[in-house]
């Protein structure tokens, strides 16, 4: 019951969606685009909060693979899997019970709890433990023996029991094992027989197309392995059939090789340096109970707060589309040769149009994952020919000119006039005044005041987060931003001045709404319609109404027209860099961007040249 209290607790009070428990273990699921670690860290604080202690050995994550009731999950590849341990402790019970002829109903159900246990995993798996559970069931006291049957032995043998196949260029071959293989004594059978025969088949079916050929084999079985590389075995049931690969391989000239799986799928084998086990995060793999474990995966979650999250999910974008690169050209993954980056770059120039910016800032997602798996710079991104490469693509696509127009003063009272005449419902109205008023006046950007996801009130605007100083100030905490990356938060501050549009007073009537309104200080300051989080979907289809309404064409106008309006607008009236700085929070000139220059000045600039002249 206490169990089913914190979920309730979690998923209805704190708005956690993805939950699960069994018992005392908890697992939480956040969507990609949510703030890492942000539900475990509310999880961990309601739990003090109520007094109940957790096992710091047991916690883990933020991660997207983790071990959860002796499963692995792996949110990246969507797949679950047993731990190698569990795997070959199951093999080893199960095998105990291959070569003998009897066995207590005790040792039965063990190999059984094991077996039943890995079909959460490989459901398929419950058609061979049928005649196994049913003779289970025929003995009633643990101590009964049970004959172990040929069936059983079927259903126990880890070997394959139905056929083989192969599949090449759109063709195939399939067949139930020929009956000289499955009438092999127990001493001359064995797994790494029947893996090595259908190879054997698809080198005689198209091993004259594989002339001049490199054939690699990814095999799971380590013997399998070394017995093609090395080309002999001890078995004498297995020496046929390499004496038969090395004669087609050599008719045929095409060369066969063996890989271990594990080798094959372990990222930091390939296409860079060894990674340094001791500092390298992506490269340590340590068990659960491991006393370090806690410390890495705070780490983890540390490295990943060193971006912000837009950052951090323009870096995951690149990542994929790094990712299908490879698999459109069939190259291993992650490839970090000069070859397949410099490849990657023209396709992203040629194949998806994306320009030199977009392409730099792939390459810095590319260089984020390689930090971390690695411990190192990528070579082949800081390589002059690759800078070369992305200066080509600039001169031969030249970035086109920022459309996006500026909010001025002129429009935003505009804008606020047509909302006053009664644009929408009063509420609506009511909102969207304080936020442009808000966004022009504060230099804001839309992530300052909207959501993109689940409201956070860690993050995202609060009404305790509008202040009244005193009669002249209002502020307004801004917790987090783009340029804020330490997350110290600033405070824009409002003040009661005379002008038509009075800004001081709108918000401070929008506050007393917003009091009257919510049960705590911690809910939304801005709300939509249905009494929502306002979005930024919500908030620009707003805007585009209200300047159609107010006569204003809205093709180039965006919700950071306001902040580029406001750059503007303090440019034209005279206010020094350092103060345009100081107001839009810019660390770098960037801000000189911003500015638009209207036409009207430009024409006046023109008469103050030619009065000089006469």
């Amino acid at each position: 019951m206490l169990s089913e209290a914190i979920c309730w607790i979690l998923s209805n009070n704190y708005s956690i969606p993805y939950l699960i428990h069994l018992l005392d273990d908890f697992l939480v699921i956040s969507r990609p685009d949510s703030i890492p670690a942000a539900h475990l860290t509310i999880v961990q604080k309601v739990f003090a909060k109520l007094g109940i202690p957790l096992a710091q050995a047991k916690t883990s994550g933020p991660s997207t693979s983790i071990e959860f009731l002796g499963i692995n999950l792996d949110s990246l590849n969507f797949q679950a899997s047993l731990p190698k341990e569990k795997i070959d402790r199951s093999i080893l019970i199960a095998s105990t019970l291959l070569n003998e002829t009897h066995c207590s109903k005790r040792e039965l159900l063990s190999v059984l709890g094991h077996l039943n246990f890995a079909m959460r995993i490989i459901p398929q798996g419950r058609s061979f433990v049928s005649h196994l559970l049913s003779l289970a069931s025929s003995a009633h006291a643990l101590e009964d023996l049970i004959t172990l049957t040929s069936a059983c032995q079927n259903e126990l043998d880890a070997a394959p029991s139905v056929g083989f196949g192969g599949y090449y260029q759109g063709r195939w071959f399939a067949a139930t094992w020929p009956p000289q293989l499955q009438e092999l004594p127990q001493s001359l059978s064995s797994s790494a027989l029947f893996e090595l025969y259908p190879l054997v088949v698809a080198t005689y079916l198209w091993g004259k197309e594989w002339s001049a050929s490199s054939i690699i084999v990814h095999c799971d079985n380590e013997a399998t392995v070394h017995w093609i590389n090395k080309g002999r075995s001890h078995s004498s049931a297995l020496m046929p059939f390499l004496r038969r690969l090395t004669r087609i391989s050599a008719s045929d000239q095409f060369i066969v090789t063996a890989k271990h799986v594990p080798e094959i799928q372990a990222a930091s084998t390939r296409g860079g340096p060894p990674p340094n086990t001791s500092t390298s995060l992506f490269g340590t793999d340590i068990p659960v109970n491991h006393p370090l474990r806690s410390l890495l995966d705070s780490s983890f979650n540390s490295i990943f707060q060193a971006v912000s999250l837009r950052t951090l999910q323009t870096y995951l974008t690149a990542w994929r589309s790094f990712k299908s690169f490879h698999q459109t050209y069939n190259m291993p993954f992650p490839e970090f040769s000069l070859l397949t980056i410099t490849s990657f770059i023209s396709f992203l120039n040629v194949s998806k149009n994306l320009q030199a910016s977009s392409i730099k800032g792939y390459l810095s997602g590319i260089q984020f994952f390689h930090k971390l798996i690695f411990n190192s710079t990528c070579p082949a991104i800081s390589s002059p020919q690759t800078s070369m490469l992305i200066i080509g693509i600039q001169r031969a696509q030249p970035a086109s000119p920022d459309k996006r127009q500026p909010i001025t003063l002129d429009i935003l009272t505009k804008c606020i006039s047509t909302l006053r005449r009664g644009y929408h419902a009063t509420h609506t109205s009511r909102t969207l005044d304080a936020m442009f008023t808000l966004a022009f006046f504060g230099f804001l950007r839309c992530s300052e005041m909207t959501t993109t996801s689940s409201f956070n009130p860690s993050v995202h605007p609060t009404i305790s987060d509008l202040a009244v100083l005193d009669a002249e100030t209002i502020s307004f905490h801004i917790k987090q931003s783009k340029m804020d990356q330490f997350k110290r938060g600033h405070f824009i501050f409002i003040f009661n001045l005379q002008s038509p549009i009075q800004p001081y007073q709108t918000l401070l009537a929008y506050l007393h709404l917003r009091r009257s309104q919510a049960k705590v200080p911690s809910e939304p300051l801005f709300i939509d319609d249905s009494g929502r989080p306002a979005s930024r979907f919500w908030f620009q289809n707003h805007l585009k109404s209200v300047l159609r309404q107010s006569g204003i064409p809205e093709e180039h106008f965006s919700s950071h027209s306001f902040r580029i309006g406001a750059a503007t607008t303090a440019a034209q009236k005279g206010l020094s860099q350092q103060q345009i700085q100081a107001l839009g929070r810019w660390t770098s000139e960037a801000f000189k961007s911003y500015i638009r220059t209207d036409r009207s000045l430009i024409k006046e600039a023109h008469r103050t040249l030619i009065s000089q002249i006469v």
